[in-house]
């Protein structure tokens, strides 16, 4: 999500919604908005163990996800076999997370990765496990945390493979004013694993890897690299440009990787 403008002298509060679903993949190049989603009646309840302050865990039996707290990162995801489905060579702070880019009007911009400092859970049954990860800003924190509230939540269901998530922020009245140019979630894949992309029927393909960007010629912009020295040879002469796999959020359904071994994919579901 873009430009979102909190005015002072008021009271504003903003709800992001996400869908991350794990998915079996049929066949390596069909459409994956064709694919069926996981669901098993006989899956067990969903459980949630808090037992280690810094971990919280919840599985369905289909899917196991992991987060730090109380930061309300998500540190792994256990799907089909795979132990994380997020990348284990980057710290844990750097699979998973919300971010925003901020600024005070007329002010630099700003970057904020939304650690959470209190942890709570908001539902615990069989059928659910919804869990909260808040801040609450306040004048000690410093210049770079954006004023706002901030609430993560998660939600697991019994029977489903999709991890819900939503982001409750709030600017309580009397507060500094504050003009986001972004809002997102991210969640950094294993790069052995998961190759292929879909972004819509016209725009799909096996990606290059993170070192053909370093070993590739910079072009005209930081984001467009010229692949000379791709891991994958029929990649080699092609650009790569993260603006190629990005559109309006108003047209942005259903996109995400799939991964060959074992055959299953990611995605983010916008139609939920």
């Amino acid at each position: 999500m873009k430009n979102a403008r909190w005015p002072g002298g008021c009271h504003l509060t903003l709800v992001v919604w996400l869908v991350i679903f794990c998915f079996f993949a049929v066949c390596f190049r069909e459409d994956p908005r064709k694919i069926p989603r996981t669901s098993d009646n006989s899956a067990l309840g969903v459980q949630l163990n808090t037992k280690n302050r810094q971990r919280v865990v919840i599985n369905n039996g289909l899917v196991e996800v992991t987060f730090s707290s109380p930061d309300g990162d998500v540190t792994g995801i256990k799907y089909k076999g795979i132990d994380n489905v997020l990348e284990i060579e980057n710290d844990e702070d750097n699979r998973g997370y919300w971010d925003v880019v901020w600024n005070k009007p007329g002010k630099p911009i700003i970057f904020d990765r939304l650690v959470a400092t209190d942890f709570r859970v908001i539902m615990e049954d069989e059928n659910q496990v919804e869990v909260s990860f808040t801040k609450t800003w306040d004048l000690s924190m410093g210049k770079s945390t954006v004023p706002l509230t901030v609430d993560k939540r998660y939600i697991l269901r019994r029977g489903q493979s999709g991890l819900y998530m939503y982001t409750i922020l709030e600017r309580l009245e009397g507060w500094p004013d504050v003009d986001m140019d972004q809002i997102r979630v991210v969640f950094k894949l294993q790069k052995d694993k998961f190759h292929y992309m879909a972004l819509s029927d016209s725009r799909r393909r096996t990606m290059p890897m993170p070192e053909d960007r370093t070993s590739g010629q910079p072009l005209a912009y930081p984001e467009a690299v010229l692949l000379t020295k791709p891991i994958n040879p029929e990649l080699r002469g092609e650009v790569d440009d993260k603006y190629q796999y990005s559109c309006e959020d108003k047209d942005n359904k259903v996109h995400g990787w799939i991964c060959r071994g074992p055959s299953c994919g990611i995605l983010d579901d916008h139609t939920q």
